[in-house]
């Protein structure tokens, strides 16, 4: 007679659970028991195995080889859990899982990394680099885990072929973009464009090329004049001048210190009053503080070659001795007021202002209230302020040590100061190759001079987005 079986699902249940542990049940916890073994008890063992033996070499006078070979073998079980060692860089995170996968078994996250990487800017100077394009991961390119150098060399794979992936149709991809496309340095890469300083301060893109490329300097400074080779004319007889004499490279080698008026041009661009007083000279920089000297220093000479005040001198003399007489002044008549305004005169329209700076009379009358409200008045146009002609390039006098400056300045051939001596793409290739090697050519990649992540505030959106002011033609 046949049994019946229960339908009901909750009965099917408690029916399952009162029959024996057999059948597939049996074969999971084997299953279990044999993946417990496999992946903890196993390597566990043997690694406590290797230890004992990595402590009997270490005991023994084995040689520093065996005992590094003793200690890989000691712990190469680890790597059936461990990801692997950290780049030397990060290596203070080795027991700091968190500090870097802060979501636990997730990939780690663009947040983790510019937790502690706060000054890292942005490709480009924007996120993502370009609209409508997601911006790469950073473990894209920086994969962990790779061992104590991983990172430095992953820089050097990444430079070059991943930048091109992106650079090489950009014009047709991004039409909006004041950028051209970038294969290789050597055969597809666009000429240089550098920002100059307009009259009214701004900066403006000029792609370098065929024309001579000026900006407004404010001064009349003759390079050709200064770096002759015939030299020129000093305090102490003819020098012959380098760019070195007046342009100190900066620590890092990357930029010169700013030129100085007092440190390099005063030896030879003294601002002396009268030629007999080398040691008396007006300020550089204000023209009220020249002028106010000036017309104080002769107001004091003509009380100082008062007669009467000569006799008094010389009645105090030592008998036998020479009368002393002030002679400064001989062949100079005239009044305080006259001598003022033909000295400062000569020293800002002929023999000292005028040679370096553009000056311009103003007025007949100083500034109010000063000691040069009876003096003329002169304006000096404003030196263009230092600023960086190829913000986006990375460029290293110290590794250039061994090429002459000339060779891509040509300061000799400049006779104004609004030339701009920047180097077209043509001079660089004579010694640059792209990212071939070339028997007379270093290879060059892109991460030679340029940096993915800028590493100043220079370069900001505005350099890179077609609203930048371009002049010169296209990209």
């Amino acid at each position: 007679m046949a049994q019946n079986t229960p339908s009901d699902p909750t009965a099917l249940a408690l029916a399952a659970l009162r029959r024996p542990l057999q059948g597939r049940r049996f074969w999971s916890w084997l299953l279990f028991l044999v993946v417990l073994a496999a992946l903890a008890l196993v390597p566990w063992w043997l690694s406590f195995q290797a230890s004992k033996r990595q402590a009997a070499v270490a005991t023994s006078q084995a040689s520093v080889a065996e005992q590094l070979a003793a200690f890989r073998t000691a712990h190469a079980w680890d790597r059936v859990w461990d990801a692997g060692p950290l780049d030397s860089a990060h290596s203070a995170l080795a027991l700091d899982c968190r500090a870097c996968h802060s979501e636990p078994f997730s990939r780690v996250r663009d947040e983790d990394c510019t937790a502690c990487h706060q000054t890292v800017a942005a490709h480009g100077g924007a996120s993502p680099p370009l609209a409508g394009e997601p911006a790469p991961r950073c473990a894209s390119c920086h994969r962990e885990h790779q061992g104590p150098n991983a990172l430095a060399m992953q820089n050097v794979a990444q430079t070059g072929p991943a930048c091109v992936d992106c650079h090489q149709d950009l014009s047709s991809r991004k039409p909006n973009l004041a950028l051209g496309d970038v294969a290789d340095f050597s055969t597809a890469h666009p000429q240089f464009s550098v920002r100059v300083a307009q009259a009214d301060g701004a900066l403006l893109k000029v792609r370098l090329g065929e024309a001579a490329v000026t900006e407004a300097t404010g001064l009349r400074f003759p390079h050709d004049v200064h770096v002759a080779a015939s030299g020129i004319q000093g305090p102490k007889g003819d020098q012959v001048l380098s760019c070195a004499s007046c342009h100190r490279a900066k620590p890092d080698a990357l930029g010169f210190e700013p030129v100085r008026f007092e440190a390099d041009c005063a030896s030879c661009h003294a601002l002396t009053l009268e030629a007999s007083l080398d040691k008396r000279s007006v300020p550089h920089g204000s023209v009220n503080d020249a002028l106010s000297m000036i017309r104080e220093f002769y107001s004091f000479a003509a009380s100082e070659t008062n007669p009467a005040a000569n006799q008094a001198a010389q009645a105090t003399q030592r008998p036998g001795v020479e009368p002393a007489v002030d002679t400064r002044f001989v062949g100079r008549p005239g009044d305080a007021l006259s001598l003022a305004r033909a000295e400062a005169t000569d020293l800002f329209e002929k023999r000292a202002c005028a040679v370096c700076h553009v000056v311009t009379r103003v007025a007949e009358q100083g500034p109010a209230g000063s000691p040069a409200a009876d003096l003329p008045l002169w304006e000096i146009a404003p030196v263009t302020p230092v600023h960086a002609w190829m913000p986006g390039a990375r460029f290293s006098h110290a590794a250039h040590l061994q090429t002459e400056c000339s060779a891509c300045h040509k300061a000799a051939d400049s006779a104004v100061a609004s030339d701009v001596l920047m180097p077209a793409i043509e001079g660089c290739r004579t010694c640059h190759a792209g990212a071939e090697a070339k028997p007379t050519q270093v290879r060059s990649d892109c991460g030679m001079c340029h940096d993915y992540h800028p590493a100043h505030a220079a370069l900001k959106e505005s350099d890179v987005l077609a609203d930048a002011p371009m002049h010169g033609g296209a990209p």
